[in-house]
C-alpha cells in the first residue's frame, strides 16, 4: 500500500509566489498583492507601475498567463496553494468560470502500458480511473507490450483528445534548475553572456551521473552554493522516487505536480478586472473586453492610455473610444454573424449563420445596442425544451442586447405561426469580430410548443458548484433571473418578444421588395 507521495522540491516561502504575464498582468497583480503573495518576475511594464523588483530568484510556485483567445487565463499552481486561487478568484469576480485538469502538470505515476492508442503510442493506465496517451515518439527507443509496469510523467493535462499526454522522460524540477533524464547542460533563453557561459560549464560540473541539468532564469542570480545544493536536493528526489517506484504497486501516483486552471473572464468579471486595474493606472471603460477584440482595438487602447491621457481628460477618451468601436468596429446591418454560445463545461457551439436584419443604436454606448438577427432551421428533429418539430421553411428571430445576460430566440413556421419562445441565460453578451459571444449557464426559460412557460435545467448549476466551476453567488444569481423571466414570459414578454417579431419581417419584406424592383429597373434598362 502506497504510503506518501512526493512534492516539487521548491523552497517555502512566507508569501506563496505567483507569476503574472498578459493582458490581465496589472489587475491581477494588485489582486495578489492585496492577498499577500509575493510578486516575483514581473514585466518591467508591470515592476514600474508597483516598485517591484525585476531580479529574477527563486521561480513561481503560481505561474499565470493569457488563454490563447485573451477571454481568460491559464493557471499552474502548487497543489497545495490551489484552494487560495479558488477563494480569491470566486471572491472577486461576480460571474468568474473555473476549471480544474483532472491530473496535475509534472505529477508522475507508475502506470500499466493498457492498450495500442488509435493514433500510435500506447494508452497507459495511470490509476484505476484515470488513463492517458503515451505518444508514438515516445516508443521507438524503447519496446514496450502490453502489461508493461513503467514511469510516466504528466506534459500536458489537457489535450484535444481528451487524455493528458504522458512521457517516460522523467524531470526533477526546483527553483534553479531541472534534472533531465539525458546527459545534456542547456540554460534559460533568458540569461545571456557571461552568465550562461558561466553556468554552462557549472554544469557540466554539478549534473549526477545519468542526469542532465536545465538552469532555469534564477539560477542567474543564485551563488554558487545555492546552486550546488539545489542540484544535491533534486539528485536526492530523484532517488527517493527512484526507490518509491520500486515498492509502490502499480496504478499510483508517486509525485504531486501543478493545479491547472482553465479561467474564463466573462464580461462582469472584465469589468471588475477594468474597476482595479483603474486603481493602478489610467484605464478605459471597457479596456480588457476591448483587449480581447482584436490588435487594431487593442492598440488604439494603448495609445489612449499611454499617451493621449496625458493630454485630453479620460472621460472624453472614453466617448471617443466606444464612438469609433460602436462606428467602425461593431457589426452592422447585413452583416452575416455567428453566435459563439459556450458551454460551461468548455465547448462551444456555433449558432449560426444568422443575417443581421436590424441594429438599434440608442447613443454611442455600447451598452445601448441591440441586434435582430433572422436564421434558418434545417427540418427533422425537434427542438430542445420547445418540443416543436423542426420543419421545412422554418426560421428563428433571435434578439441580441449586447451586454445583456439572456439570449431571446422566437422559432417561427414558414406561415409565420409561432413554434415557441427561448430564453437563454448566459454571461452578459460580449461583441466579437464575427459575432457575439458568452456562456451558456444551462438554465433556461421557455415557452412551450402547448403554450407553457417554464423553467428548465435549474438543478444543473448546483451540480457545477458541487465540481467547483462556479460560485454559489453565481448560481443563486442565476435562479433568481430564470424566475424574473419566467414570470416576464407569463405576463407581457411574449407579447413585447411577438412585436420586435413583427418589426423584423417587415424589414425583411422591405428589403425583398426593394431587390425585386431593382430587378425589374434592370431588366427595362
Amino acid at each position: 500500500m502506497q504510503t506518501n507521495i512526493l512534492s516539487i522540491p521548491m523552497h517555502k516561502s512566507d508569501k506563496p509566489r505567483v507569476r503574472i504575464r498578459g493582458i490581465y498582468a496589472t489587475a491581477l497583480t494588485k489582486i495578489f498583492l492585496d492577498k499577500g503573495f509575493e510578486i516575483i518576475q514581473p514585466s518591467d511594464v508591470v515592476a514600474e507601475r508597483f516598485s517591484l523588483s525585476t531580479i529574477r530568484y527563486l521561480s513561481p510556485q503560481v505561474d499565470i498567463i493569457d488563454k490563447p483567445n485573451r477571454h481568460g487565463v491559464i493557471i499552474e499552481s502548487l497543489a497545495e496553494i490551489t484552494d487560495k486561487i479558488y477563494e480569491i478568484f470566486f471572491e472577486v469576480f461576480p460571474d468568474v468560470v473555473v476549471h480544474k485538469s483532472k491530473v496535475q502538470k509534472g505529477a508522475i505515476y507508475k502506470g500499466i502500458v493498457y492498450r495500442p492508442a488509435p493514433s500510435g503510442g500506447y494508452i497507459v493506465k495511470l490509476s484505476p480511473n484515470l488513463d492517458g496517451l503515451l505518444p508514438l515518439e515516445e516508443t521507438t527507443q524503447q519496446q514496450l507490450k502490453l502489461g508493461d509496469t513503467i514511469l510516466v510523467e504528466v506534459k500536458n493535462p489537457k489535450n484535444v483528445s481528451g487524455l493528458p499526454i504522458v512521457s517516460m522522460k522523467i524531470t526533477i524540477p526546483g527553483d534553479f534548475a531541472v534534472l533531465i533524464p539525458e546527459e545534456a547542460v542547456r540554460v534559460s533563453h533568458k540569461i545571456r553572456g557571461g552568465a550562461r557561459y558561466k553556468l554552462l560549464e557549472l554544469g557540466k560540473v554539478l549534473r549526477p551521473d545519468g542526469w542532465g541539468i536545465v538552469w532555469r532564469t534564477g539560477a542567474a542570480n543564485a551563488n554558487l552554493d545555492e546552486l550546488q545544493e539545489e542540484i544535491n536536493i533534486l539528485h536526492e528526489q530523484a532517488e527517493k522516487l527512484r526507490e518509491l517506484a520500486e515498492k509502490s504497486p502499480a496504478l499510483v501516483m508517486l509525485r504531486s505536480g501543478f493545479d491547472v486552471l482553465m479561467v474564463d473572464f466573462p464580461f462582469e468579471s472584465k469589468k471588475k478586472l477594468d474597476e482595479i486595474r483603474k486603481q493602478v493606472f489610467h484605464t478605459v471603460k471597457y479596456h480588457h473586453m476591448f483587449k480581447t477584440y482584436d490588435n487594431n482595438i487593442t492598440r488604439l487602447v494603448d495609445f489612449s492610455e499611454k499617451y493621449l491621457s496625458k493630454y485630453v481628460p479620460m472621460d472624453k477618451i472614453n466617448d471617443a473610444i466606444q464612438e469609433f468601436f460602436v462606428n467602425e468596429a461593431l457589426l452592422s446591418e447585413g452583416r452575416i454573424a455567428k453566435i459563439h454560445h459556450l458551454k460551461i463545461h468548455g465547448r462551444e457551439v456555433i449558432l449560426g449563420p444568422a443575417k443581421i436584419v436590424m441594429r438599434k443604436n440608442k447613443g454611442n454606448e455600447i451598452s445601448e445596442i441591440e441586434y435582430r438577427l433572422y436564421r434558418r432551421f434545417m427540418p427533422g428533429g425537434y427542438y430542445d425544451g420547445i418540443g416543436a418539430p423542426k420543419e421545412a421553411g422554418d426560421y428563428g428571430i433571435t434578439i441580441v442586447k449586447l451586454f445583456d445576460d439572456k439570449l431571446i430566440t422566437a422559432y417561427f413556421s414558414i406561415e409565420n405561426e409561432l413554434k415557441g419562445i427561448y430564453i437563454n441565460i448566459n454571461t452578459p453578451i460580449e461583441p466579437c469580430n464575427d459575432g457575439f459571444r458568452y456562456i451558456d449557464l444551462e438554465v433556461d426559460v421557455v415557452l412551450s410548443h402547448e403554450g407553457h412557460v417554464m423553467v428548465l435545467d435549474s438543478q444543473k448549476i448546483d451540480k457545477y458548484v458541487e465540481e467547483g466551476i462556479i460560485s454559489k453567488s453565481l448560481a443563486e444569481s442565476v435562479k433568481k433571473k430564470a424566475e424574473k423571466y419566467k414570470e416576464w414570459l407569463e405576463s407581457e414578454g411574449v407579447d413585447e418578444i411577438l412585436g420586435i417579431c413583427d418589426e423584423v419581417r417587415r424589414k425583411i419584406e422591405e428589403e425583398i421588395t426593394e431587390q425585386e424592383e431593382e430587378k425589374e429597373d434592370l431588366t427595362l434598362v
